[in-house]
């Protein structure tokens, strides 16, 4: 399922899909992408190879995902 995801959502390095969890119950499932970059380009200025200082974990609802409704965690 996380290559699919992967495949679908056009995920590319250093994003990955580190967790797939499927709630029936509920009719969602949850994936949890993580970037594991220790270095990033600065979202502020642009410049290249800098260290990451902190991450906010963040979800929200996406496009649905089949028949199920699709939480992203990242």
């Amino acid at each position: 399922m996380e290559s699919l995801f992967t495949q679908t959502r056009r995920l590319a390095a250093p994003w990955r899909v580190a967790h797939v969890g499927l709630q029936q119950a509920a009719t969602h499932i949850v994936f949890a992408v993580e970037n594991a970059a220790k270095r990033l380009a600065c979202p502020a200025c642009g410049a290249a190879d800098q260290p990451i200082h902190g991450r906010l974990a963040r979800r929200w609802k996406h496009l649905n995902f089949f028949p199920y409704k699709a939480i992203i965690h990242a």
